[in-house]
């Protein structure tokens, strides 16, 4: 489980103060599919950045399955995120350099996941995904359709317990968009991972739950029926 408790988070610059998180508490169930919506800067990116240790909330708490991430100092937050978060994001950040093979195995070998064990899970991702014959292409040769599928492959490849994605359908087609969110439920089920995605998508928001609608960096409303992943 998920358990977010009174978050608050507030940004300060030469244009004044903003405050993107206001108390906000909530939780999400293991294996879960849960929709994080609201309008353009409402807070959303900055909860899920929260949630994946990349933004230290000033006051509250994050847990993540019994680990009280803002309690770790900073090595073991770094470890905790390599081994169980995966993160997708708008545009894919994938590494230009490297390969679609190359990509999906680099969180591989930063948990010492190498040799045999790290060609089968790559080849198993890739086949998957359906990316078998783009292994070996660079970022720049695949269409944006295949830039997320191996974004989704690169985060979960590790067998991540969360995986954290921010509207990563923004830049994509219906149809393509639904190829890749169909996806991430499918191998979140697979790999028993739990899904929290940031979106504008209502066909993606039908379909999950808990589903967070943020207002102001407030948590305006929280509904949590629905099916698992």
């Amino acid at each position: 489980m998920i358990q977010v408790d009174g978050v608050t988070k507030t940004f300060r610059s030469g244009r004044g103060t903003v405050r993107a998180l206001r108390d906000a508490t909530f939780s999400v169930d293991a294996v879960q599919f849960a929709a994080v919506i609201g309008k353009s800067g409402s807070g959303k990116s900055t909860l899920l950045n929260c949630l994946g240790g990349l933004e230290p909330p000033d006051s509250g708490t994050v847990r993540c399955f019994g680990t009280s991430l803002y309690s770790l100092n900073h090595h073991e937050r770094s470890r905790f995120q390599r081994r169980h978060i995966g993160f997708i994001f708008q545009r894919g950040n994938l590494l230009s350099y490297l390969t679609v093979a190359e990509n999906i195995g680099f969180p591989l070998s930063l948990n010492n996941i190498t040799g045999n064990d790290q060609t089968r899970r790559i080849d198993e991702l890739l086949d998957r995904t359906g990316l078998l014959a783009a292994a070996r292409a660079l970022p720049h040769e695949l269409s944006g359709g295949e830039t997320q599928r191996v974004a989704v492959a690169r985060a979960i490849a590790h067998h991540p317990k969360i995986l954290l994605a921010d509207e990563p359908t923004a830049n994509l087609d219906t149809a393509t968009g639904r190829q890749v969110v169909r996806l991430m439920q499918d191998m979140g089920q697979t790999d028993q991972c739990t899904i929290i995605m940031v979106t504008h998508d209502l066909e993606v928001v039908e379909a999950a739950a808990p589903i967070i609608y943020l207002r102001d960096g407030r948590i305006h409303d929280y509904n949590n029926g629905g099916a698992r992943v």
